[in-house]
């Protein structure tokens, strides 16, 4: 039988069963529906086909296994909660806990339900035993910590700036320019000590996940090679190897060069890592040809304790650089010659062993931004910080890189992340990054995602989850098709923020979920249940429009006395117009600049809506009737934002600085600077000039000082 003779109720069935919405609603509030080919591409992804009845009967009897009475690799739970147990999972149990505690008992077996046990009180992985077999067991505290655990302070008042790592500029010495064209780990641990004076808990940072260094053009930090590795780039080799190293590394490049990099606005990305990865690889003969004992002792536990993961890291970079030197471009590993596609085949062993000191400069590469990262993070909480550095976690990873070609079996195949249709974006949008395979994720004990969190734990005090609705779903795209002819599927997100809560706990650290955009209902609850806090953006908080207004008017901004206040408090993010942006409508320039406007989009009608939105503004800021000043008032705006309940509250380096542009405008990539601007001036002269303190004076008057 074809495809096309599959009973739609058989195809429906199997959907539904793994977790696609075949029916859905869209922003327009009309009811929509999944094709065949979309249900069928999506199951595919799954590892579900479904081309003709058998396949789905097999399908189906899989799922079914999968969800039988076998104890799941991973058991997922909170501290002290009833949990159900597989059927045959019954009698007498033992759980060896991650502290050698050892509870012995019996499950409870109740007609009509479930086996269950209590979970123990102590969060972790421990090991639970029954008589059907073994398995671990993630024992999640009730919520992840808070800021009033990790300050210490009953009713906390934190506040922190955010920053674009490569935009961060450093006063050259005389004798060795510091950066190289960009902002790295260096200027970023200066930064942390500097806002630390401050008074600043917090320093908030772009996604430092790890690039392509064969295709250094290549700059968006939210579409990755890897989120379990770092940007090399970002390194700071004298953090660790010691001024004397770099100086010999950088003894056959020209200062001039340098100074030329370093002074541009606009990031020359190719030029810079150039020089960079020249750098690092001078760094790595001296290290090779005879490292100090002790650095060499650090390195081996690094290479260690990060094993199999770091070396197909280390081999995916060095293989595409020989791919590319070979076809003359880069192309994407699935155009590899075949023997090369796999990490685990002959050919890419033999490879690795060929090129063995490619490979370990790599590994190298990662040590290095790793440490320096890490000594950040320390300066930071040296300097006074209560809580310290704040990751980035991107949404999914490029397609075409390290982490899609080392752990094929994680994803989804042949699918982006996106977003449906919406007001905004009426074709929908595809964002190009992969997704986890949920089935694939239950199947083997939630490791990738697990393994993904601790990477970036690993040397900061808190995690901010981009699009962290897509724990309960995501909307996916196949291959070839438009983006609207996509789907969602449904994710775990129970399991999901219980473990995000456990390796928050295990690394003493917060959590934030980036929750814009259209969110499920019940979803915040959730967040706030789990301790995670959420973002509250100026621009997004308005009061609910009045009956008798008109259609089209711009909704007056809520008083922050009444934001939600289990969440960060912020001026905007980096695909959001800056303070100054936003008042002036730099943003609007762009759009009728690049032709982005939308079809029922008009310039005029658009800049008259900025100008009724910048009176409603200068209204909530106190001016009462009066027209709006022509400049922004930056000062009054952050100390509007500063002054809601919440107990965090983000300031973007470009608020304080005053800077015009956004750091990335949406719908565009080179058309729009986009992740190459640089502030324009250094760390230091940014929180001397008076315009700035005035404007951190403005969030410190507010009440948000440590104790």
């Amino acid at each position: 039988m074809s495809a096309a003779a599959v009973p739609d109720s058989d195809l429906s069935a199997l959907a539904a069963e793994a977790g696609i919405a075949e029916h859905w609603i869209d922003a327009r509030q009309r009811p929509r529906r999944l094709s065949a080919d979309t249900l069928r591409a999506l199951l595919a992804a799954l590892a579900l086909p479904s081309e003709s009845e058998q396949d789905i009967r097999d399908s189906r009897q899989r799922l079914a296994s999968e969800a039988g009475d076998a104890l799941p690799p991973l058991l997922v739970t909170r501290s002290r909660a009833r949990t159900p147990l597989p059927g045959a999972a019954h009698g007498p149990y033992r759980i060896v806990c991650e502290s050698g505690r050892v509870i012995d008992g019996n499950t409870v077996d109740e007609a009509g339900a479930a086996p269950f046990l209590d979970a123990p009180d102590e969060p972790g992985y421990h090991r639970l035993s029954l008589a059907s077999g073994d398995t671990v067991l993630a024992v999640a505290p009730r919520q992840a910590p808070g800021l009033a655990e990790l300050t210490g302070a009953s009713d906390p008042r934190c506040w922190g700036v955010c920053a674009q790592v490569y935009s961060l500029r450093q006063d050259a010495s005389a004798a060795l320019p510091r950066t190289h064209g960009f902002g790295d780990f260096g200027a970023l641990r200066e930064l942390a000590v500097a806002a630390a004076e401050q008074g600043a808990d917090v320093l908030a940072i772009s996604p430092v996940h790890a690039m392509f260094a064969a295709q250094s053009e290549r700059c968006s930090p939210y579409a990755p090679s890897s989120r379990l590795f770092l940007n090399v780039l970002y390194a700071a080799p004298a953090a660790v190897l010691g001024q004397d190293a770099l100086a010999r590394a950088l003894a056959g490049i020209e200062p001039a060069e340098l100074s030329a990099l370093d002074g541009l606005d606009l990031i020359d990305w190719p030029g810079a890592a150039a020089h960079r990865l020249h750098v690092l690889r001078g760094l790595h003969q001296q290290f090779a040809a005879g490292g100090a004992a002790g650095l060499r002792q650090r390195y081996a536990r690094f290479c260690a304790a990060r094993g199999q993961a770091l070396r197909d890291h280390a081999v995916f970079e060095s293989l595409q650089a020989a791919q590319r030197a070979q076809a003359g471009a880069a192309l994407p590993w699935q155009q590899w010659p075949a023997g090369l596609r796999d990490p685990a085949s002959a050919e890419a062993r033999r490879f690795a062993q060929d090129h063995a000191l490619e490979v370990d400069f790599h590994q190298f590469a990662q040590w290095l931004a790793a440490e320096s990262l890490a000594a950040a993070h320390t300066a930071a909480r040296d300097a006074g910080m209560r809580l310290g550095l704040l990751a980035d976690l991107a949404v999914g990873d490029s397609p075409d890189g390290s982490h899609a070609w080392s752990r094929q079996a994680d994803l989804m195949p042949r699918m982006a992340i996106g977003a449906p249709p919406d007001i905004y974006n009426p074709l929908g949008q595809n964002w190009g990054l992969t997704a986890f395979s949920p089935r694939a994720l239950r199947v083997n004990g939630y490791a990738a995602f697990i393994d993904m969190l601790r990477a970036s734990l690993a040397h900061t005090g808190g995690l901010r989850i981009d699009h962290i609705l897509g724990m309960a779903r995501l909307w996916l795209v196949p291959d070839g098709a438009a983006p609207g002819e996509g789907g969602y599927l449904r994710y775990p997100l129970e399991a999901l923020l219980a473990l995000t809560a456990l390796e928050a706990w295990r690394h003493r650290a917060f959590a934030i979920g980036e929750n814009l955009g259209t969110v499920p209902e019940g979803f915040n609850e959730r967040l706030e249940d789990n301790g995670l806090l959420g973002m509250n953006v100026l621009w997004f908080m308005r009061q609910e429009p009045d009956a008798s207004a008109e259609p089209d008017a711009p909704a007056e901004f809520t008083d922050p006395a009444d934001w939600p206040r289990e969440a960060a408090a912020m001026t905007t993010t980096h695909d959001l117009p800056t303070l100054r942006g936003w008042w002036s409508g730099r943003d609007i320039d762009w759009r009728v600049k690049l032709d982005l406007l939308g079809a029922d989009d008009d310039e005029a009608a658009l800049r008259r809506g900025r100008e009724l939105d910048r009176r409603l503004l200068s209204q909530a800021l106190g001016a009462g009737g009066e027209a709006p000043p022509g400049r922004a008032p930056l000062a009054e705006m952050l100390r509007f934002v500063a002054s809601a309940p919440c107990p965090l509250l983000l300031v973007p380096m470009e608020d304080v600085a005053g800077v015009l542009d956004q750091p990335n405008l949406p719908g565009t990539i080179d058309t729009h600077p986009n992740w190459r601007q640089r502030l324009p001036l250094s760390i230091r002269a940014t929180f001397a000039d008076p315009a700035a303190q005035a404007r951190l004076d403005a969030v410190r008057a507010t009440g948000r000082k440590r104790p």
